[in-house]
């Protein structure tokens, strides 16, 4: 069932917030099973969630509370039986239903530890360079060093290139993202993100060495679009994620997604460059790049022992 009909949010947003809304559904007893049970009745509804979810922890209950209060504020019109003072009396609730979530992961980001999920899945030991030499060892023209070559000779968007139309000259784009090839120069635009209401688009400039690897690839796979499925169609934002972690996983042998090369590129970053120098200006705009805030920049980066760096295995003890 969609609850956002109307609601002035991004269509990825939508998606998952339906998505975890009718799981929460699910989880409430038979005679409770709408949504209007889980907004009127918090404490019982919580008590579900945390019950049903494999795993309980803060970060996996996050986006379903996060639902409710996007529910709450762009929604309003669909609870007219709850006057204003009822429905104000709601929202405090809900909003201090996350406040509580949110503390310990606002702690976690303050010493930028990783979750547990990402210790488990063993991305964070890997370093940006190690990363890089990974990259490097690969088929020049491959679609994995290609992909390799997108989120670290750039700084890395998230999982944006699904459909990246290639257009050269002055032709006009049908796709929201694409790449503008000129010659030997090369410029990729991104207006389909997830902060794309706050940033509107990021554009970067490629590199030459970035330029030599998509002149590889296209060498090898003459093609329309940056990465394309099995059937040589664009991906779905969707089948790029389940394709990218397969081929990464294989790759380097652990469960690695695209988030970890963020974190790889921001610690790398803070690693290699001296802080007392480097201007907000250079910290914004590559933030920019990224899609996100100074903040979340900062964020990004993973410490250990006090200093900036990948976590060591054992760390995890």
């Amino acid at each position: 069932m969609n609850f956002f009909e109307s609601a002035p949010l991004h269509e990825t947003s939508i998606k998952l917030y339906n998505t975890k809304l009718n799981e929460w559904i699910s989880y409430m007893s038979p005679i409770s099973q709408s949504l209007l049970c889980i907004l009127e009745h918090p404490t019982v509804a919580m008590q579900q969630l945390e019950s049903h979810l494999a795993t309980n922890t803060p970060s996996n209950r996050h986006i379903f509370i996060v639902a409710v209060l996007s529910f709450l504020r762009h929604c309003r019109n669909q609870l007219p039986h709850l006057t204003q003072e009822q429905y104000s009396v709601l929202r405090v609730q809900w909003i201090d239903i996350n406040n509580v979530n949110e503390a310990p992961i606002i702690q976690r980001r303050l010493e930028n530890r990783p979750t547990d999920l990402q210790l488990k899945k063993g991305g964070v030991h890997l370093a940006y360079n190690d990363i890089c030499i990974a990259r490097d060892g690969l088929p020049v023209g491959s679609n994995e060093r290609l992909l390799m070559a997108m989120y670290t000779m750039i700084p890395p968007a998230r999982a944006d290139y699904f459909a990246t139309q290639l257009v050269y000259n002055d032709e006009v784009p049908e796709e929201k993202n694409y790449i503008r090839i000129r010659g030997d120069s090369m410029e990729c635009t991104l207006t389909d993100f997830k902060t794309a209401k706050q940033f509107k688009q990021i554009v970067n400039p490629f590199p030459p060495e970035l330029v030599a690897e998509v002149k590889a690839s296209l060498d090898k796979n003459p093609r329309q679009y940056l990465f394309v499925n099995a059937n040589g169609k664009p991906h779905t934002r969707n089948s790029f994620v389940l394709w990218s972690g397969r081929a990464l996983g294989r790759l380097l042998d652990m469960k690695f997604t695209l988030v970890f090369f963020r974190h790889a590129f921001v610690t790398n970053f803070f690693a290699t460059h001296d802080m007392n120098t480097t201007t907000d200006e250079e910290v914004k705009s590559i933030s920019d790049k990224m899609g996100h805030s100074t903040e979340m920049f900062r964020a990004y980066k993973w410490v250990k022992n006090g200093k900036v760096g990948e976590i060591d295995l054992e760390d995890d003890e």
